[in-house]
């Protein structure tokens, strides 16, 4: 029997019984890349919409820099890669659910191995941003009962770096467009109109959570037509330029590639804050 009274997982309204914290598929949940002999940090990477949790940091040549070039250049860290079903199918979970489920494997992880006071830092992409954001609130609100526990992956947080992932004041509004549209009191709110609240929520409450971490945002120079520019509140925080397309911009092939660089010294500039706090 466990020797502590946290329950690591979020309970289904419908059932009221708790939903496994294992991953849904092999290809779902944390995946252990590297971890050196004497680990600072924890860093976490969360691919984004219809991504995997490999192939997406990965070259068409298979370099992954997760697991080949990052280790080498800070062999003090444990880096995890995390993975999710992130197309749209029949499958039940939610976005929520799915940054629940990030949050409780997580701690699981940690406990297990003994490092809850490990500091972390997350690395996300495209949506793989709003699932973070959504996690780290998740935590942040874990004050009582037997998920207060889960409250330590947001105390641990010391840094995320957000790539290609726009905060955006026109998202917002057409965010509440879509709530606004074809809901009325007598009507439920479809599944999609149900997302975009979980979205706007989050885009709204991270920005005062937000200010707890050292945050780096990354874009991409050569940006889809369907991605806006940064918003004001991004251009007031530390930012980065890739020289490549939205889904190539998280695919180094070699440990000279200018991107690459530029995300390490921010990694490593991020090590040593918290090592030395």
């Amino acid at each position: 029997m466990s020797s502590y009274t946290c329950w690591p997982f979020r309970r289904s309204e419908s059932t009221n019984q708790p939903i496994n914290q294992t991953s849904n598929t092999a290809e779902d949940g944390l995946k252990l890349l590297y971890e050196g002999e004497t680990p600072q940090v924890d860093i976490v990477a969360v691919h984004g919409q219809g991504g995997h949790r490999e192939k997406s940091w990965t070259t068409e040549s298979g370099v992954n820099w997760l697991q080949s070039l990052l280790p080498v250049d800070l062999p003090n860290t444990r880096i995890h890669t995390w993975g999710y079903a992130s197309t749209y199918t029949d499958d039940p979970e939610t976005s929520q659910d799915t940054s629940e489920r990030l949050v409780s494997e997580l701690f699981t992880m940690r406990k297990m191995t003994g490092t809850l006071s490990r500091p972390i830092i997350f690395i996300a992409h495209s949506f793989g941003g709003t699932i973070v954001k959504s996690a780290l609130l998740f935590s942040h609100n874990s004050r009582e009962g037997r998920t207060l526990c889960l409250r330590n992956i947001s105390l641990s947080t010391h840094g995320v770096i957000f790539m290609g992932t726009p905060e955006l004041e026109s998202r917002l509004s057409g965010l509440q467009a879509l709530l606004d549209s074809n809901v009325t009191a007598e009507t439920e709110q479809t599944d999609a109109q149900k997302e975009a609240r979980w979205m706007l929520d989050v885009l709204q409450q991270y920005s005062a959570l937000g200010t707890k971490f050292k945050t780096l945002y990354a874009y991409e120079s050569l940006s889809s037509p369907s991605l806006d520019n940064p918003s004001m509140s991004q251009r007031l925080t530390p930012s980065i330029l890739i020289d490549a397309t939205h889904g190539d911009m998280i695919k180094f092939g070699s440990s000279l590639d200018e991107g690459y660089v530029k995300i390490k010294e921010n990694i490593d500039e991020m090590i040593n804050s918290a090592t030395e706090s």
